[in-house]
């Protein structure tokens, strides 16, 4: 396991709270010693022990709804993300059941949670970050029981998960609470000069 003072990155890789399902050849980041993390490291303790564009490629799968500072851990990615790095997170959805079972959530995602990030977008003028980060794509993820019932929503998933998809703004205001998605997930970009 690698020290996390030692900050060479031997990967353009990065696995934010990898857990036990860290990337293939990627550097793993989390605070649980029984994970398959490389770096044993507290998100929300600041810097993160990497240097400044370490990253092409940063994944946080299911661990930003954790941090209790949202927007540090997204300066860090930042920080940490090269110039025009990729960086995929997948979070769960605002009315959806895997928010609301981990007691350990302290929030949820939708379709505009990273648009504060976004200079191009209309709540990107708050600025509440110096963080520049690009939406390049927002999508739902949503799994059905494997029963009677959960076979009957995913043969209406085909006809519904595409308006959903090209509706997003509409499907979370006015129909979320009643067709609920599991997870949001978002493809990000790292805007530096």
């Amino acid at each position: 396991m690698k020290d996390a003072t030692d900050t060479r990155p031997a990967s353009r890789v990065l696995d934010i709270g990898c857990g036990r399902d860290k990337l293939p050849n990627a550097i793993g980041m989390d605070v649980n010693p029984r994970s398959d993390a490389d770096v044993i490291h507290d998100l929300d303790s600041f810097p993160w022990p990497f240097p400044d564009n370490a990253f092409d490629y940063i994944r946080a799968q299911d661990v930003l709804e954790h941090v209790a500072d949202f927007e540090k851990c997204m300066a860090e990615v930042f920080r940490v993300g090269a110039p025009n790095s990729i960086v995929e997170v997948r979070m769960p959805f605002m009315g959806g059941i895997n928010f609301a079972t981990d007691p350990t959530h302290r929030r949820a995602g939708t379709s505009r949670t990273f648009d504060y990030f976004d200079p191009t977008k209309p709540l990107g003028a708050y600025r509440y970050s110096e963080a520049r980060f690009e939406v390049l794509s927002t999508r739902y993820e949503k799994g059905n029981a494997r029963s009677f019932l959960g076979r009957m929503f995913e043969l209406a998933d085909k006809v519904v998960l595409p308006w959903i998809q090209s509706h997003k703004f509409e499907y979370e205001l006015y129909f979320a609470g009643f067709y609920p998605m599991h997870n949001v997930c978002y493809q990000l970009r790292v805007i530096k000069e």
